[in-house]
């Protein structure tokens, strides 16, 4: 009786397809790559931090300093970037046109502004 389970097992074994065999060691490599890599990124992260960019800016009597950027009338702010230098990347939008702002927090002042001025409306050819 025995053997005859031995056999049924070596029958079944025999009927795996090798096309799912094939997918199983595959998908086994993939995972083992995976781990590998992620276990990359993490040392490379942890050997190669980012610079952090900290915005000290000098406290009035009252106990906080207000900063104010020359915002337009409708201008809103879409978007603040700090960039590896310390300076601020600031986009304003609206009001027709868009704008960055270079600001430096450490002075409180704005040190460049890129004005992307209003669309000029295409020429018309004469008749």
């Amino acid at each position: 009786m025995t053997q005859g389970v031995a056999e049924e097992m070596a029958n079944s074994e025999s009927h795996t397809p090798k096309a799912l065999l094939a997918a199983v060691i595959l998908m086994g490599v993939l995972i083992i790559a995976a781990v590998f890599g992620l276990i990359g990124v993490i040392a490379y992260r942890f050997l190669h931090p980012r610079p952090s960019v900290t915005a000290t800016v000098p406290l009035v009597d009252g106990g906080f300093s207000r900063l104010a950027l020359p915002l337009g009338a409708g201008e809103h702010i879409t978007s603040v970037t700090s960039r590896p230098d310390g300076l601020m990347a600031v986009t304003l939008s609206g009001a027709g046109s868009d704008r960055v702002l270079l600001w430096n927090p450490d002075a409180g002042k704005i040190a460049a502004e890129l004005d992307f001025g209003t669309p000029v409306p295409s020429a018309s050819p004469a008749p």
